[in-house]
């Protein structure tokens, strides 16, 4: 069962512990990582990009630069992804009809569910969603702030 730290506070109740919240929360982010990827040999970055070609397919043209960007790859590793998402038999990677120089990313399956290959982003999209505008704006702020410091402590080991 998971924790709510808001679940019992009242107004009186002492501060939530934020920091434990966001440890356990990495620890738990860190084993799903490692069952998700037993399990289907996709990693998230995989699953990202699988997520990010299925809900534009019908839309956009996507290409390999798109993907990379979307799931912050430098354009190595985006190549590398793709690469392991068509030896999986997951995409094909084609030239552009009008522009000889580009080349166009499709999913295998068209039929895919996004939301059947990475069903705890849409509950996550879906619990955001739920969040007032105020409570959301003070919650994307602190976490956007956490992102900066674990992209720049990422960049820092490197």
């Amino acid at each position: 069962m998971v924790e709510n730290a808001m679940s019992t506070r009242t107004a009186d109740s002492p501060r939530p512990d934020v920091a434990g919240i966001l440890e356990r929360l990495r620890l738990a982010e860190a084993k799903l990582a490692r069952q998700r990827e037993q399990q289907t040999g996709m990693n998230e970055s995989d699953r990202a990009a699988m997520r990010y070609l299925l809900e534009r397919v019908d839309t956009e043209e996507v290409t390999p630069g798109m993907i990379a960007r979307a799931v912050h790859l430098s354009p190595a590793s985006g190549t590398a992804l793709i690469d392991r998402l068509v030896a999986r038999g997951l995409v094909v990677v084609g030239g552009h009809p009008r522009d000889r120089r580009k080349k166009l990313v499709r999913p295998f399956d068209r039929n895919v569910d996004p939301d059947h290959l990475d069903p705890l982003t849409t509950r996550l999209r879906t619990l955001a969603d739920s969040l007032p505008t105020g409570e959301a704006r003070v919650v994307a702020s602190f976490l956007e702030e956490v992102l900066i410091t674990v992209t720049r402590a990422g960049a820092a080991a490197t």
